[in-house]
């Protein structure tokens, strides 16, 4: 979802008066921060290598076989593990990559200690050319669109939202959980990045990340345009 299709949104959504205060939500927006190290860590942050531990391997697309390229790593408020986010750019269009479940995609998730820098693959598009943090802004707002539109930096700076509820560009497309079939939960909303030259490719749209906690934490990821 590029700048105008959210004013456009915006504009489609704006009540004829102000919001009731019971339809007010607090909405945490991800703010880049480009105060980061190359060292592995165990908090949310975007390019660069992955932070896992002992056993990680690195995904490959189920489509192409190639090597996935991780796009950053996701951790929940008051987690104790990481959601680490892959997406197949060898081939852009053509391994579903826009799907939970196509293959095109992948979330590893990996408990938030003892961490490493892992080792990325000599072959494919594996690592985005650069690297960033979050921090956590808090607005007060009817959904994330709506704290989007009214940040007052450069928007860019907006790298989505972490908890609350997705705001969804298309119909609502919460994916099952593979182990108990039962809707996942929302953890995070994601836009392309602070450069168009280095972001993720969601075709100007969202990325949208889910966990489960049926058995362990598992996760997945789709975006919608």
């Amino acid at each position: 979802m590029n700048f105008l299709q959210k004013i456009l949104g915006a504009f489609q959504k704006t009540p004829a008066g102000p919001a009731p205060e019971s339809a007010l939500k607090t909405i945490a927006l991800l703010i880049v921060d480009r105060d980061v190290t190359a060292d592995a860590s165990p908090e949310t942050r975007f390019g660069g290598l992955p932070s896992a531990g002992a056993g990680f391997a690195w995904p490959r697309c189920r489509s192409c076989g190639e090597p996935m390229q991780f796009q950053g790593q996701i951790r929940p408020p008051g987690a104790l593990h990481l959601h680490l986010l892959f997406m197949c750019t060898n081939h852009p269009g053509e391994c579903y990559q826009f799907e939970a479940d196509g293959g095109g995609n992948a979330v590893i998730t990996v408990q938030a200690d003892h961490l490493q820098l892992a080792t990325a693959p000599a072959e494919g598009e594996t690592v985005r050319d650069t690297r960033y943090g979050a921090r956590l802004q808090t607005v007060v707002a009817q959904e994330y669109s709506d704290a989007f539109s009214a940040y007052e930096g450069r928007r860019r700076e907006v790298l989505g939202q972490i908890g609350g509820a997705a705001d969804w560009i298309q119909s609502d497309d919460t994916p099952a959980c593979t182990a108990c079939e039962a809707p996942m939960q929302f953890v995070a909303q994601l836009e392309s990045g602070p450069d168009y030259q280095t972001e993720m490719n969601f075709a100007g749209g969202c990325g949208y990340l889910f966990e489960c906690h049926c058995s362990g934490i598992s996760g997945k990821f789709l975006w919608q345009c």
